[in-house]
């Protein structure tokens, strides 16, 4: 039974997320591959403030799958600690670690999903520090409209096909290289940001601002 640890790293309290959602869906779809899956929130291990159990679970993990959201054209920065952390437990170690097949599956808010490249490089980067195999990333773009559009037909075929080939890749061992997915949803452009600026304006109207409140200067 393979181990597979798969990591959620949205800095969200309180509310769903998109990787939330996605790191879900993919502990569902692995589950009928028979894999050993365990589930690591980011924001949760940080706070416990002794991350040892989680490391040890990565390290000694088969397979590594990591969403987030796109921070700022990177990862957010509680991830980019977690991963600094996890690196100097992996130098630390005495005992030789696993070489783990390691997936990104980044989503932004801009309708691009390639701006997402930068990010799962980075991931590529940090696979390369731990010994791990890195396989592909997952770039999905518009991803504030995934929680609302998850049950229509076009957006649940296409993850269903995302982790169908992460599981693949996992389970049958492929050495041959894979590109990028890429992940677009098929939204008018203009349709996608007015509706974005009404939910701001909306959230706005919640607590207490008015519209013009949102393109005020401080600074």
């Amino acid at each position: 039974m393979k181990k597979i640890v798969l990591i959620e790293a949205s800095p969200k309290i309180g509310e769903g997320s998109t990787s939330g959602y996605l790191i879900k869906l993919a502990e569902k779809y692995l589950g009928s591959y028979g894999a050993d899956k365990t589930l690591i929130s980011v924001r949760q291990s940080l706070r416990k403030k002794n991350n040892d159990e989680d490391f040890e679970s990565i390290s000694n993990a088969e397979a590594l799958i990591i969403a987030f959201p796109l921070y700022i054209y990177c990862l957010p920065g509680l991830l980019m600690r977690y991963l600094q952390d996890y690196l100097q437990y992996y130098k630390k170690k005495e005992t030789a670690s696993r070489h783990p097949r390691v997936y990104a599956v980044v989503n932004c808010g801009f309708p691009e999903p390639g701006i997402n490249l930068e990010a799962v490089r980075v991931i590529r980067s940090f696979s390369r520090s731990i010994g791990a195999e890195f396989r592909f990333g997952v770039m999905i773009g518009k991803g504030g409209m995934v929680l609302n559009v998850k049950d229509a037909p076009f957006m649940k075929n296409k993850l269903d096909k995302v982790f169908e080939s992460i599981a693949e890749d996992i389970f049958r061992g492929s050495k041959e290289e894979k590109q990028n997915i890429i992940i677009d949803l098929s939204f008018p452009r203009w349709l996608y940001f007015f509706m974005g600026n009404r939910n701001w304006f909306s959230l706005a109207r919640k607590n207490g601002l008015r519209k013009k409140d949102l393109y005020r200067q401080p600074y």
